[in-house]
């Protein structure tokens, strides 16, 4: 299996070519996995276009994360944003560069035949993150040939394939589960199949083309509600919080930072709002806090919390902590 860099580059490319309005300086934007090939992709587009290229050394965490006022502030007419689909309203032009894995979808279709067989499933909700959204059509037809029937939902505003998942919105699973008796999630990592797991009551199983297997999620589901029971129960003895506002558009949520400052209060406790682009325990070692709730993307919390010296919740865990709901009742953030 392989990343088709040159296929997103390409596509940029003819993208750039096609605008009336010729760009001068162009804002190159690549997830952290591309940086090896960043300066060659600059070059390509600088070739093409006869415009300059100025390549932004920042981290990219997705779509949420697009670097529009920044390539204004710097003076670029144009914004390529590679690895991620459309979500925002953007300020200034912005090209949407795919990047997706080519794999051979017939090995991994049947695999996900033998599993569902197994498992005696017939109907199925199929998703993907967006380097895969495009072979779903593919693996569906597979399926139906052999009996299966899948469904690949339509999501809401922020989603721009269908069957596409982000870490913060399932509604594409939502629109395509009624009649289904699981979800298989096409993709590598489990963020996005244990936010399914926690959004939706079916079960959830992972077909993923970089290991080559398909498999059920829910030991995975039970290790993590252990790993966040026990970041919960040491919050509960949290007198200080901190409360973290991420100023990226596409995680900000003040308002609901206010909310849970007030919630905060109410409990007899304090709580400090905090305000960052990136989100790390560093840039927070000099405050005085003995947990944090992080109303930016969810992953931060739940991926990354390994990274804090002190419990790093979300606000639905927050909801736990005060006995507002049960552990059994647990629910990944998320954005329509």
């Amino acid at each position: 299996m392989r990343l088709e860099i040159e296929k997103g580059v390409q596509s940029a490319i003819r993208q750039i070519k096609a605008l009336k309005q010729k760009p001068k300086l162009i804002a190159v934007q690549v997830p952290e996995g591309l940086k090896t090939r960043a300066l060659e992709i600059a070059e390509q587009i600088e070739k093409a276009s006869g415009a300059e290229a100025v390549i932004f050394s920042d981290p990219c965490f997705g779509a949420c994360d697009l670097a529009d006022a920044r390539a204004r502030q710097l003076g670029a007419d144009l914004l390529v944003h590679f690895g991620h689909t459309k979500m925002l309203i953007s300020e200034l032009p912005v090209i949407y560069a795919p990047l997706s894995y080519e794999f051979d979808e017939n090995e991994l279709a049947n695999k996900i035949i033998a599993k569902l067989n197994e498992l005696s499933y017939k109907k199925i909700a199929l998703c993907a993150t967006a380097q895969y959204a495009e072979k779903l059509n593919g693996i569906k037809k597979i399926l139906g040939k052999k009996g299966i029937r899948a469904e690949i939902g339509v999501g809401g505003k922020r989603v721009a394939l269908a069957g596409q998942v982000l870490g913060c919105n399932y509604s594409a699973v939502n629109s395509a589960i009624k009649d289904a008796d699981a979800i298989v999630f096409v993709g590598d990592g489990l963020f996005h199949p244990l936010g399914i797991s926690f959004s939706i009551s079916k079960p959830v199983l992972i077909a993923n083309p970089l290991a080559e297997r398909v498999e059920e999620l829910r030991q995975q589901r039970s290790m993590f509600l252990r790993k966040r029971y026990a970041a919960v129960a040491l919050a509960k003895d949290a007198k200080i919080f901190g409360i973290i506002a991420s100023t990226k558009r596409g995680q900000l949520n003040m308002r609901r930072a206010l909310e849970i400052k007030g919630e905060i209060e109410k409990e007899g406790k304090k709580a400090y709002l905090i305000a960052g682009d990136l989100v790390k325990m560093e840039y927070l070692l000099g405050m005085q806090l003995d947990a944090l709730v992080c109303t930016a993307c969810p992953r931060i919390a739940l991926d990354d919390s390994i990274l804090f010296k002190i419990p790093i919740i979300t606000p639905n865990e927050l909801e736990v902590v005060f006995g507002k709901r049960s552990l059994e009742n647990y629910k990944f953030e998320e954005l329509q």
